[in-house]
């Protein structure tokens, strides 16, 4: 039982690998933090924009409303 089951040469060569492997898992970590970044940004985006759109399509209607009812006035007082 009081065997070593790694000799250092094997242990040194996992832990190396085990490095070089986190070394990329950080990196992969930070291309992903990255895109959700860029992701809530685009979203944020979208969110305004639905707005405006919304704002546009209530807008509008009340708008040519509005000058149907101006230009109906103006014939009628000056027509």
């Amino acid at each position: 039982m009081g065997e070593d089951w790694y000799d250092n040469k094997a242990l040194f060569e996992m832990m190396d690998k085990l490095k070089e492997e986190m070394g990329q898992l950080r990196e992969q970590m930070a291309a992903t933090a990255m895109v959700i970044r860029d992701y809530n940004n685009l979203r944020g985006k979208l969110e305004d924009t639905s707005a405006r759109v919304n704002t546009l399509m209530w807008l509008l209607p009340v708008t040519v409303a509005a000058m149907g009812v101006l230009f109906t006035a103006a014939n009628y007082f000056l027509g």
